[in-house]
């Protein structure tokens, strides 16, 4: 089967039965109840937001990553002792006999320390705007249903993907995802941003230990 990079929200839509909602209790939850920011994380994210301002068209995939999306990350501790962040890892996983769904994932928080796991979330970062030759929610579908298949009992999968300024969240349940509207880095949504990547490390806790 194709990897991870050619895929469409279609093609995941019609060869795994995914259908989407546009609401969910567990989408809900997650990007609600956040905690604030201190005034110095708050101030260092108003810096990180003007600098994105300025330069979200000018910057290729790897500087949005290295220059803007990696700081971010910082804000958040994903290093556990029973699990921690995975960068360009190949995934894959057999569904059916004979098919098998691969890829190199950006990045995505599993259990394991010097190999991955147990996926939980996923991060998958594009620089330009939406068009017909790249699917980035299609390409992060695909990876959450690696997971699934991967993971050994069931439980949500979590994932974001950014095109530019804007990050969209998604959660997959069985076969039904449900996506969040675009928070703006550029603007004051900086703050949810990380609030909501905070509350993911929440969850992942209650996932691993049950």
């Amino acid at each position: 089967m194709k990897p991870f990079s050619q895929w469409t929200k279609q093609d995941v839509e019609e060869e795994f039965h995914l259908t989407s909602t546009r609401e969910s209790a567990t989408l809900q939850v997650w990007l609600t109840g956040i905690q604030e920011v201190s005034q110095d994380e708050a101030a260092r994210l108003r810096q990180l937001s003007e600098k994105l301002r300025l330069h979200v068209h000018d910057w290729n995939e790897e500087e949005l990553k290295v220059y803007f999306i990696a700081f971010i990350l910082d804000f958040v501790n994903f290093y556990q002792p029973s699990y921690r962040p995975f960068l360009e890892r190949e995934l894959s996983a057999s569904y059916a006999e004979g098919k098998k769904i691969w890829g190199v994932v950006d990045f995505f928080v599993a259990s394991g320390t010097q190999f991955p796991k147990e996926p939980v979330f996923f991060l998958h970062e594009y620089k330009k705007q939406l068009d017909t030759s790249n699917d980035p929610l299609g390409q992060l579908l695909a990876e959450m249903v690696a997971a699934q298949t991967l993971n050994s009992r069931p439980h949500p999968i979590y994932g974001a993907y950014v095109i530019g300024r804007h990050w969209y969240f998604a959660v997959l349940e069985g076969q039904v995802y449900t996506e969040s509207l675009a928070y703006d880095a550029t603007k004051e949504d900086i703050f949810q941003i990380v609030g909501i990547l905070r509350h993911t490390q929440l969850l992942i806790d209650c996932i691993l230990q049950q």
